[in-house]
Order: structure tokens, then sequence, then C-alpha cells
């Protein structure tokens, strides 16, 4: 995967698409509820990821090559240049002796090409100093163990490893080429593909030199078997990477339905709190025109203050049983010793009480004789607000 941040072009390409992906966005934000923003940019990111995977289909399967090309001869007619490409094979000892006996032959220059393996991710986010230091190793360890036997350099790349061939080629010019890798299903490896793919691009001889397993002695696939490569590593490739994005759209509509969940909750909690707090000022007026309240109840809101029966310790009221006189106001002094706001809410005795943070005082009305249940419609503790004596109780009214 190429980082879209590599030319000046690219880069103004890559945010022209960015802009045009978030007038729909925000679009949605301005004009509906929170949670089709949501739905929107989740279809927006798919649209992209799936255009991305299905260019990079078209790419494994059918690589992107030029006109093949016969670089020309460099030096002498007598000279040979070799450009042997291999990682993860580097401490074989086939491959080992084979560059031994071509940098030992004379008038022959051979240029040991070590591509890093590099994951998609650390190509485009620029990660790549860990997989080239395993490279510049494998690479120092190689050369000094063949590097007395004749003319043998080193270099190590970060580029794509047939990107890094075509680089070497405007460089070093080699009349031949061998390619090392592992076996067909090697992981963390050079693909076994890259020796087609050289032969395809450029009209100079390309060995391809294969090890089933570390230690085993290298062999050379034929044409049937190389196109075999070609076919089998493509389809493969593609097909793990459709897998991937197919786990990665069930991933991103898992994350946006509860983002889109969490959204509607957070809403409808906010239409509650409005209309609770609409509703309250509604029944403050009949309590008001009683008179001030001749009862005073002090009483706290402590988040995790008291245990439960399974030994854990719960959000509570430290009063939650109210006795109160049918048609007579009672002050409710509450200290919320949160920081988020809870209620005393009973639907059978229209009590809609919300205790902001901090001491306050209410008004607790009653307007008819009757044992009325109340909890607080805040999510806080889901067990106490379950048990009574917690975040649930009871209020008692008494005929007047």
């Amino acid at each position: 995967m190429r980082s879209p941040f590599q030319s000046e072009s690219e880069t103004l390409r890559f945010l022209l698409r960015l802009i045009l992906a978030l007038i729909p966005i925000v679009l949605a934000a301005v004009l509906g509820p929170t949670w089709l923003a949501v739905v929107v940019a989740a279809i927006v990111v798919c649209a992209l990821a799936a255009r991305v995977v299905q260019l990079r289909i078209r790419r494994l399967r059918n690589p992107d090559l030029l006109v093949k090309m016969a670089p020309p001869h460099l030096g002498g007619a007598a000279e040979r240049r070799v450009l042997v490409v291999a990682n993860d094979t580097l401490s074989e000892r086939s491959l080992l002796g084979e560059m031994q006996r071509l940098a030992s032959g004379p008038n022959t220059h051979v240029l040991l090409l070590v591509p890093a393996l590099l994951s998609p991710a650390e190509r485009l986010t620029g990660a790549v100093e860990d997989a080239l230091g395993q490279a510049r190793v494998r690479l120092s360890g190689a050369v000094s163990r063949v590097g007395t036997h004749g003319d043998v350099k080193g270099e190590v790349s970060a580029a794509d490893p047939l990107v890094a061939v075509q680089d070497t080629f405007a460089t070093f010019v080699p009349d031949e080429v061998i390619v090392s890798t592992r076996w067909e299903r090697a992981e963390g490896g050079l693909d076994p593909r890259l020796a087609g793919l050289v032969r395809e691009r450029f009209a100079v001889p390309v060995r391809h030199l294969v090890f089933e397993e570390p230690g085993s002695a290298a062999q050379e696939p034929d044409h049937e078997a190389e196109a075999r490569y070609q076919r089998e590593f493509g389809d493969a490739a593609a097909w793990r990477l459709g897998l991937k994005a197919l786990a990665g759209a069930g991933i991103l509509a898992a994350l946006v339905l509860s983002v889109v969940a969490l959204v509607k909750v957070a809403e409808r909690n906010q239409a509650t709190v409005a209309s609770q707090r609409a509703a309250s000022k509604s029944v403050a007026t009949p309590a008001a025109a009683l008179g001030p309240a001749a009862k005073v109840i002090d009483l706290s809101v402590i988040p995790e203050g008291k245990r439960g029966p399974e030994g854990e310790m719960h959000d509570e009221f430290t009063v939650s049983e109210f006795h109160v006189t049918a048609g007579r106001p009672v002050t409710l002094r509450i200290d919320n010793t949160d920081d988020q706001p809870h209620s005393i809410t009973s639907t059978g005795a229209k009590v809609y009480i919300i205790a902001e943070p901090g001491t306050h005082t209410y008004t607790l009305f009653v307007d008819k004789p009757g044992r009325f249940e109340w909890h607080c419609a805040f999510l806080c503790d889901p067990w106490a607000m379950a048990h009574i004596g917690y975040m649930r109780g009871y209020i008692t009214a008494t005929p007047s």
C-alpha cells in the first residue's frame, strides 16, 4: 500500500477526495440528527474502503508492469554483473555458496539487494526503521560470509520489492538476476511471484531459487510452476484481502450500530431531562399555592456509598422512604455529592424531582393518598437503580 503523500500531485488528489468525502458528512450533521451523520460517515468510509480494496485486488491478480525492457550491457565485453534479490533466505548455505561461486569468477560483480519486508500499515505510516534494521543485519551477515571471495556489494531498500529491482536496474544494470524466496506458503518473506514479475519486466536471464524449508537445497521452478505461482499467489492474496475487508466491514458496522445506539440513548436522556424539568416546574405551582412546607427532610446522594448484599459498593439516596401527607408539601434538602444529576421520579405520584450536583432544596408534593414507588431516571448504577434502599424507594402519602 502506497502512502498518499509521496508527491505533491498525490497529496493534492488525496486532499480533494477527502474534502468531497466530508461534504455529505457535514451536510448530514447540519441538517439531520447526530446519528444520521454517523451513518453517513460510515457509508462514505465503506465506499472509499471498497474502492481501495477493489483496486488492490486488481493489482494483486494482474500487477501493473511497464513495457519489457532490455537494459544495455555495462562495462567491457568480459565483464558480468549479477543482481541477487533476497531477504528471509540469506542464511541458506546454498544461496551463499552460489553467491561465492559467482563472486569468485573473473570480472564478475555481484550486488545483493535486500528489500525490507514491510507490512501495508508500515508502508502507509512510514514506520520502516525496524524492518530496515532487520534487513541491514541480514545483509551484513551475508556480505561478511561471501565478501572475501570476490566483488560483492550490498544494498537495502524500503521500496516495494519489484520497484526496488527496477530502481537497481537504473544504477547497477545487471546482466542476470537471481531471486531467492521461500516455498509457496511462506509468511513474512519475499513473494514467490517476484521472479516471474522481474522476468516479465526485464529482458535478462532470471533464475528463481526456492527453499522449501530452512536448510534445504535450492530448487528452480520450471515454467509451469512459475505460472502457477503467478496464478495461485495472486488469487490467494486477493482472497485474503477480501476476507480482511469483510471482517473490517463487520467491525465497522458493529461500531456504527453501537455509536448510533449511544447517540440515541443520549438524545433520549436529554429529552427526558427536559420533560422532567418542565414537569417539575408545572407541579411546583400547586405546592406553592398551599404555602411554605412545614417539614424539611435532609438527605444525600452518594456514589458507591452503600454496600450491597454481594459485598460491592453501590450508589444510594441516604433516605429512600418518604412519608408525607397528601396535599401538603415537604421540603427536601438534597446534597448530591456526585458530578451528575439524579432524580426522584414517580409517575404514579406525579413527582419529578431532579437533584443537581451540590446542595439544593426541592419541594416534594403528592396530591393523593397512596404508596408509590420512585426511582432514579438517570443512568447510573444499574444494580442500585433496581433495588429498594439504594436508587429506588417508596413515597407513602397518608390522607390529610
